[in-house]
C-alpha cells in the first residue's frame, strides 16, 4: 500500500539506516588524523563537510560560535564526537535526513571506508 503510512515507513527505515550505520563508524579504530574538510559527492551534490572541532567552529556563522564552544568546552569525552556531528548538521545545506547522509558519508569516507558516491 502505498501513501503517508508507506511514506514514513520508508522514512523510519532509513532514519534506522543511518542510526547503524554511525554506530558502526564509532565501532571503528580511529588512527586518522584530518587535516580538513572532507569532500563528498551525495546525491549528485558536493559538499564539503567540517568534521573536526576546528573545522566545524571555523565552519559555523559567528553568532553560533559561543554555543558551540559552552558546548563542547563542558562535555564529557563521551559527548564530543555527538556534539561534533550535531554542529557539522548545521553547516550542511539540505533538508534534515539528506544532511545526516551527507555527514554519514563524510564520515565514511575520512575512515577509509570507500570514496563512491552515495
Amino acid at each position: 500500500m502505498d501513501g503517508p503510512d508507506a511514506e514514513e515507513e520508508a522514512v523510519v527505515a532509513r532514519i534506522k539506516a543511518q542510526d547503524a550505520a554511525f554506530a558502526e563508524l564509532d565501532r571503528q579504530p580511529r588512527p586518522y588524523t584530518l587535516r580538513g574538510p572532507v569532500r563528498v559527492e551525495v546525491h549528485g551534490e558536493r559538499f564539503e563537510v567540517p568534521l573536526t572541532v576546528r573545522d566545524v567552529r571555523a565552519a559555523l556563522p559567528e553568532n553560533l560560535r559561543t554555543a558551540f564552544d559552552d558546548e563542547i568546552n563542558g562535555a564529557p569525552p563521551a559527548m564530543a564526537g555527538r556534539l561534533i556531528r550535531k554542529w557539522a548538521l548545521e553547516v550542511i545545506p539540505g533538508d534534515a535526513l539528506d544532511r545526516v547522509d551527507v555527514l554519514l558519508r563524510a564520515e565514511q569516507v575520512a575512515a577509509g571506508l570507500g570514496t563512491a558516491a552515495a
